[in-house]
Formats: C-alpha cells, sequence, structure tokens
C-alpha cells in the first residue's frame, strides 16, 4: 500500500469518530512532549503542523506545544490524550504499548536494516493496523515520525562486545522488549523517564543509557558522566505523533481533514530533517569529547546473535505470526 491510501485511511479514520459539533471562536490544541525545543519533532509540530492548521482553519484552531515535559511524564501525557485532556502527545512509541502490544514488533533488536525499510512497513498494511488499534484505544494516529536508530553510551568503558555490557546499570525507557534485550546482554535495566534521566545518569543511579544521536546531544548526557558511545544502532525507535479521537470528533469533518493533513505533512518534514540532521548530531557528540566507538560488521553481527532470542521471548506476547509475518514484510526489497 503506498503512502497516498494510508494516508486516506488515517483521515476516513479519524472522520468517523463521532459527531462533530461547531467549533467554538478559537480553540487552543494542546500538545505534550518530552522532547526539548530543538528537537526535530518539536521544530516540525511547531513550525508545519501549528502553522498549517492556523492556517487551513482561518485561525479557528491554534496550537500549543509543551516540550520538555511540561505536562508531566510520557506515560502521563499519552493518558492525558487518551482522557481527552489534552489534544495531543508526541513521544517515543515504547510509551503506547501498554494500550497496543503490537507496536512492540518495531522495537525488536536489528528489526530494521535502514529507516527506509522501517517506513516503507509502517506506511502500508501493518501501520495501518497498528492505527486502528490505537485508534481503539481512544488514539488517533497523526504520524509515525522517527526517533532513530538508538546506541548505548556509558561511564565505565568503550564497548565493543555484548560482554562489556555486562553488570553496567542501563537507563531504559518502560519497554518490556527493550528491558528484554538488555537483560540477555547481562546488563542491569534501570526504567526512568527521560525528564529524570540527566540527573540519574549524574548520579551515578545508572552507568549508561542508550539513544539516537539527536536526543544524546541535544540532552548533553556527555554532561551526564556519559564519556564512552557506541554506534551501535541496536534498536531502530519511531515516534508516534497522537490525537485525542474524543476531542477530534468534537470538530466539523472539515476541520479534521485540515487536522489530519496538517499532522501528514509535518511528519514528512520531521522525518526529513531527522535523517538530515543524524550526522550533524553525532559529530556534535565527538567535538563534546564522547569517545564514539564504530562497529565493525563482525562486531555488531556479535550483538545481533546475542540479542536474537529476544524475538522467540516476546512471541508470548506479541505472537509469532504476527513477528514472522513483519521480519518476512521488512525482507521484502
Amino acid at each position: 500500500m503506498g503512502m497516498r491510501r494510508y494516508w486516506q485511511f488515517l483521515a476516513a479514520a479519524s472522520i468517523v469518530v463521532g459527531v462533530s459539533a461547531p467549533a467554538l471562536a478559537q480553540t487552543d490544541l494542546r500538545i505534550g512532549s518530552g522532547f526539548g525545543d530543538a528537537h526535530s519533532s518539536t521544530r516540525a509540530i511547531r513550525d508545519v503542523f501549528a502553522s498549517q492548521v492556523e492556517k487551513n482553519t482561518n485561525g479557528r484552531y491554534k496550537v500549543s506545544v509543551f516540550a520538555t515535559s511540561q505536562l508531566g511524564q510520557a506515560p502521563e501525557m499519552v493518558n492525558q490524550t487518551q482522557q481527552g485532556i489534552t489534544f495531543g502527545v508526541f513521544v517515543s512509541s515504547a510509551f503506547f504499548n501498554s494500550q497496543v502490544p503490537q507496536l512492540g514488533v518495531t522495537n525488536l533488536p536489528f528489526m530494521f536494516p535502514t529507516r527506509a525499510d522501517a517506513f516503507r512497513v509502517l506506511d502500508g498494511p501493518v501501520g495501518q493496523e497498528l492505527a486502528q488499534k490505537l485508534d481503539e484505544k481512544g488514539l488517533v494516529l497523526m504520524g509515525f515520525m522517527e526517533l532513530g536508530f538508538r546506541h548505548l553510551t556509558n561511564s565505565k568503558l568503550p564497548i565493543t562486545k555484548p560482554e562489556d555490557v555486562r553488570g553496567l546499570k542501563i537507563r531504559l525507557q518502560n519497554n518490556p522488549v527493550h528491558i528484554a534485550t538488555f537483560r540477555l546482554l547481562g546488563a542491569n535495566p534501570v526504567a526512568i523517564d527521560a525528564s529524570e534521566m540527566f540527573a540519574a545518569l549524574r548520579q551515578g543511579v545508572a552507568d549508561g543509557q542508550e539513544n539516537p544521536y539527536a536526543v544524546i546531544n541535544i540532552f548533553k548526557l556527555n554532561e551526564a558522566n556519559q564519556k564512552y558511545a557506541t554506534d551501535s544502532g541496536h534498536f531502530y525507535d519511531i515516534l508516534i505523533f497522537a490525537a485525542s479521537k474524543s476531542v477530534l470528533a468534537r470538530f466539523s469533518a472539515e476541520d479534521r481533514k485540515a487536522i489530519l493533513d496538517a499532522g501528514r505533512a509535518a511528519t514528512l518534514e520531521q522525518r526529513r530533517i531527522a535523517e538530515t540532521e543524524d550526522g550533524a548530531n553525532l559529530a556534535e557528540v565527538k567535538a563534546k569529547g564522547v569517545q564514539v566507538t564504530v562497529l565493525t560488521p563482525a562486531q555488531r553481527e556479535a550483538f545481533r546473535l546475542a540479542t536474537a532470542p529476544v524475538y522467540q521471548e516476546m512471541a508470548g506476547t506479541l505472537g509469532k505470526d504476527y513477528i514472522d509475518r513483519v521480519v518476512g514484510l521488512v525482507q521484502q526489497k
């Protein structure tokens, strides 16, 4: 299924969420996130989504973005959106797993060789199905954005092989797949929200963490004792921009379409920015004194083999057939 049909599905899904009501003179669409102002997602929401919503609804709606966890930790912001307290949220897919466990398939280690592979799958039937499951939980998918390939940092040593991770306290999202993966490596996973990550690393509550270079750079983790980074790319993480189904139901079909169109435009722009700036963020991490180790193909394969059993371990939760189906789609070129 192509991009055009995928976005048409999202539009149709949201238009039938309920009986529309006339918009007020001006409605403020409040959106929460844990990312800062400099992150590509925040910029795309503010520069593209907000401006297009206001323009295409003739000013009936404005968008207020509350970045850096101003509205609470990520799970709280997702719940606020589900309950219609806020209009929307954009955070890692990990924080939607409790609502839609099937999202965990995207979190499996070394699932997506490239970002193109990830979005080829997510912009097709798999993405459609995940959007429908989110809809059943009161969330309308505005778009799958890129969080990026996640890399390991720590305060102790350069990591070149799976054994180097053994015994390290690694800060992770509260994500069952991520936690199971790092337990296989012999790490001691510590689930900590992004809003508390810097302090936890600085104070030694955790020895290391894993994130895309944009987060490592923007959060200034070099100042939180993260002396070493490994270009592992062990997970490819997506960011979900979701809106409240109950809030969207109050708007006219015309306004819902304008909002969804703006969400699509912001999603595509965010993907472009994230891909373009990945190298620059890595360069800044190096410039800040972090020692970056680039794994050889053999070293990367050792990490893949060491974490491969998590596919079987998660089959009980995600379903073996479902995992196999997604793996098969990824491998189709």
